[in-house]
Parts: C-alpha cells; structure tokens; sequence
C-alpha cells in the first residue's frame, strides 16, 4: 500500500496541516477541515507501525481527536503560560511520558531535541516562538506515541494520555478569567497532569493488556480533573 512506503511524507503534511490550520485567515469551518485533515495525516502516517492488521479502530478515532484537540489548545495555552518556554517545558513533560510506556523508543531522542529546542530558544531569546512551530512539535510528540506503540493498546492510551497537560491547560486558560488565575495556577495545573501522566505511563501504559491501562487512564483523568477543579475554586477565593 502507498501510505506505507510515504509514512514519513505523510507525517509532514500532517504536521503542516495542523501547523497552517493554526494560521489561516478567521474562517473556522476551514480550519477546522484544515486541523482534521491534519489529524487523519498524522495518524495515518503511522499505520504500518501500529495499525495495519490490528483492530484498533478506537485508537485512530482516538489519536484522531487528540490531534484536534491539540490544534485547538495550542494557542490557548501557549498565550496564557507567562513564562518564556514554559508550554515547550509542559510538552517535554508529556514527551517524557511518552518514553515511559512506549516499547519502541528509538525516536525519543530526537522528539526530545526538537521540544528542548523550543524550550531554550524561548528562554533565550525572551519571545514566543510561532504558534505553529509548538503545535507541529505537539504532534510530533502525538506521533512518536503512535509510533513507539507498536500497536499495542495500552502503550497507545498512555502515549495519548500523555498529550493531555497542554490541553488541561488551556481549558482552564479558557473558564478562568486572566486577574483570576494568580500567578501560579496554570503551572499547578499542568504539573498536575504532567505527573498524572507520567503515573498513567508507568502503571496501566506498561500492563500487559489493555483493560488496565484504560481503568488507569480513566482513574488518573478523574483525579487530574479534581485536582485542577480544587486548585480553579481556591484561585478566585
């Protein structure tokens, strides 16, 4: 099949698409069709790595909206984290998690360079760098879950688990107003679910089948959720 000999090309334009949807001039039906288009590249480009004769159906619907919801946080969290660097800090983070329930980890090093880059460049240069450079690194860490699962379920819940801080983040950067947030709310609320996913990663991410690593998912991301409500309410105390 085609897609398997141009996986790599594949990941490229799907990395663009979510990257260009980010930028398009304000028509949201296009760029949602845009980040859509994106996710299903991304995700394709990994089918003969973890997809191709697996009946994983769930997973693609899944790795699909992670891709979208990635699109959308991305800009949301990437104005609202003060800080120089900070959301490429986060996303090393989940790239971190990622490592720890993945079989195969020869790509790590690379995704890692790539964020750390972000992260320092920021630091140094004391400005954010394009929206769409954080979103494509995003999913490249979304694709290096897919692709180091090796189509084993719950490697792939815990890969896409680990890509939920940034959108926790900008989910309260959305429902709690700028004066209301403190100073370090958003870092909470991000440690909170940098180490919510890497608990995930080391317990239900490495189970030998996937029922455990889904009951991880859903206990984690209910603990996660409680936390971050408790830490939104005491902020506007």
């Amino acid at each position: 099949m085609w897609w398997l000999r141009h996986a790599a090309e594949l990941r490229a334009a799907g990395l663009a698409l979510l990257a260009l949807a980010v930028v398009w001039p304000r028509q949201t039906v296009r760029r949602l069709v845009l980040a859509v288009a994106g996710a299903v590249a991304l995700t394709w480009s990994a089918w003969g790595a973890s997809f191709d004769g697996r009946s994983l159906s769930w997973a693609v619907v899944l790795a699909v909206l992670t891709a979208v919801a990635m699109w959308w946080a991305a800009p949301l969290a990437h104005r609202a984290l003060p800080s120089w660097g900070a959301a490429w800090w986060v996303l090393l983070g989940s790239a971190a998690a990622v490592y720890a329930c993945v079989p195969e980890t020869d790509q790590m090093r690379e995704v890692a360079v790539v964020v750390a880059a972000g992260g320092i460049a920021e630091a140094l240069t004391r400005r954010r760098l394009p929206t769409p450079a954080l979103l494509a690194a995003m999913g490249f860490v979304e694709w290096s879950a897919l692709y180091g699962a090796t189509g084993q379920g719950r490697a792939l819940v815990g890969g896409l688990f680990a890509l939920t801080p940034l959108i926790a983040v900008a989910v309260v950067a959305t429902v709690v107003s700028k004066d209301d947030r403190g100073g370090l709310l958003l870092y909470l609320v991000a440690g909170v679910w940098v180490t919510t996913a890497l608990v995930v990663a080391r317990t239900g991410g490495i189970a030998t089948s996937l029922t455990p690593a889904v009951m991880a998912a859903a206990i984690g991301g209910a603990v996660a959720t409680a936390f971050s409500a408790a830490l939104v309410v005491r902020s506007r105390r």
